[in-house]
């Protein structure tokens, strides 16, 4: 069987008073729905224990979480309304990202994992929207985040044009930072209505989408960000088929 193994990165939180690592059941169901095999990928310092991760996994998806990466990643000082950083996790992820874009891994980054991925290729991030961009929308939506909030634009010639299918959808919205400017060999492919980058994609073959918004949430009912998870796991297949050749 060639089911793929999608690695998905852990949040660090308290439960019981007690440090933990926890992942949202959505980003799992979403992976296993989709046809892949979920793996929970806990912050290890060992370098050896990241590259038995690397090499286990057929995709990676970098999920978000309560928290902000630290801005000296991107040589910035803080924001005043920075959020809380979690420095053991982010390093965990950048050593994976390095990693797995070595082996061509497929890679899908979500909201906090969307914004990883542009430090990672050099880009900055506004580390507060309501403060740092004029005319913004709230992107932090008051209602439920598993129902739509606000409509996004799909720019023509991207890969998630051709995932997606339509040139427009609608989205829903949980953050209060976003990119800035973009990173080295990436492309914006999707804009808010206020103009808040909210996807983006390596200008390559590679498979490495990040999104602002969390699909995990809305592939039930929306159909791009369903098509986002199926094309994702199509090609952490492809990956697995063709690891599976070569050994």
């Amino acid at each position: 069987m060639k089911i793929p193994l999608i690695g998905i990165t852990a949040d660090s939180d308290k439960i019981s008073g007690q440090p933990s690592f926890i992942i949202k059941e959505s980003y799992v169901a979403a992976v296993e729905d989709s046809g892949g095999v979920p793996l929970l990928l806990c912050p290890v310092r060992s370098e050896a224990a990241v590259s038995r991760f690397i090499s286990l996994i057929d995709g990676l998806l970098i999920s978000g979480g309560g928290f902000d990466i630290d801005p000296k990643l991107y040589g910035e000082e803080p924001h005043p309304r920075l959020g809380k950083t979690l420095p053991d996790r982010t390093d965990f992820e950048i050593q994976l990202l390095k990693g797995v874009l070595e082996k061509k891994v497929p890679v899908l980054g979500i909201c906090g994992g969307h914004q990883l991925i542009n430090v990672y290729f050099g880009g900055t991030l506004y580390q507060d929207i309501p403060s740092q961009y004029k005319g913004a929308i709230n992107h932090k939506q008051p209602t439920p985040s598993d129902n739509p909030y606000h409509s996004i634009n799909i720019y023509p010639s991207t890969r998630l044009l051709r995932i997606a299918g339509t040139d427009s959808t609608v989205v829903n919205s949980t953050h209060h930072q976003s990119i800035k400017k973009i990173g080295n060999n990436l492309k914006i492919c999707s804009v808010a209505e206020d103009g808040i980058i909210e996807a983006i994609e390596y200008d390559g073959d590679d498979f490495i989408v990040g999104v602002q918004w969390h699909p995990e949430r809305l592939y039930s009912k929306e159909p791009a960000s369903q098509k986002i998870f199926a094309d994702f796991i199509k090609e952490a297949e492809k990956f697995r088929i063709k690891k599976g050749s070569n050994r």
